[in-house]
């Protein structure tokens, strides 16, 4: 049985592929709602995946980088339908801006949700993961940079949210070459990459892959995506976002 990760950043009006409107948020989570589809945070996804009981369609909502209109716009969504979420947030920078060095210019500088923010959603059922301690493509770190990486950051969320941390999202989904999938097991139990796919019963919970929410933007593409029926049309984009990547990185070199 398959499953599908979503991936959101901002929930607000905008243009780039960061943004979703509040209202096309809602238009999806109906989408989901409307699919039967069991929706479960990314940690509880990689246990059933463990356990051998994936054995229903099932969704994984997840908002990369911790931004403040997750908790502003998404939450209530959510809590209308009942849902539940994973939000990775960067450890280092709770309460502050998106403005990393790492970022690319003309990327835009999101507020990002305080500690309180963060403590709330946890309080409210949320999950709460980690997605680095200044959002840096962890493929250029060292053995020992990346430990301390994955290590901290989680302590840090720990600290703010009073509640454990129990998944990783790499930044820009940037994986070392030598997968860490010691250094990541030794704190996390699930973690996601930066696979284009749809998540099957055999794969790794401490790589899983996932869809971002642009891709299926428009609701047809979400529903189809909810049937399992876009094997093809992902196939495409992973191959055409791995040439583009092959040309120009999603991100700039951070100086160390």
């Amino acid at each position: 049985m398959n499953a599908l990760i979503l991936t959101y950043h901002a929930v607000e009006p905008g243009s780039s592929p960061l943004h979703v409107a509040p209202e096309l948020l809602e238009e999806h989570l109906d989408c989901i709602v409307a699919a039967g589809a069991l929706v479960l945070t990314v940690a509880a996804l990689a246990e059933q995946i463990r356990r051998g009981t994936l054995d229903r369609p099932a969704v994984a909502i997840t908002f990369d980088d911790g931004l403040a209109s997750v908790g502003e716009h998404a939450a209530p969504l959510l809590a209308e339908r009942g849902l539940v979420a994973t939000m990775f947030c960067v450890a280092g920078r709770l309460g502050g801006t998106s403005d990393w060095p790492s970022r690319t210019p003309g990327t835009p500088v999101f507020p990002l949700a305080s500690a309180r923010d963060v403590a709330a959603l946890a309080a409210a059922g949320w999950e709460v993961g980690a997605h680095g301690l200044q959002h840096d493509p962890l493929d250029q770190l060292p053995f020992d940079g990346l430990a301390v990486e994955l290590a901290d950051s989680r302590s840090r969320l720990e600290d703010a949210a009073c509640v454990a941390v129990r998944s990783f999202a790499f930044p820009y989904g940037a994986v070392p070459a030598e997968a860490p999938r010691a250094l990541v097991a030794a704190g996390y139990d699930a973690a996601c990459g930066g696979r284009l796919a749809l998540v099957t019963q055999g794969s790794d919970p401490l790589a899983l892959p996932r869809v971002d929410a642009h891709y299926v933007r428009r609701p047809a593409l979400l529903h189809a995506a909810l049937d399992h029926k876009l094997g093809t049309y992902l196939a495409a984009r992973r191959l055409a976002a791995r040439t583009r990547r092959a040309v120009r990185k999603d991100y700039g070199m951070v100086a160390r």
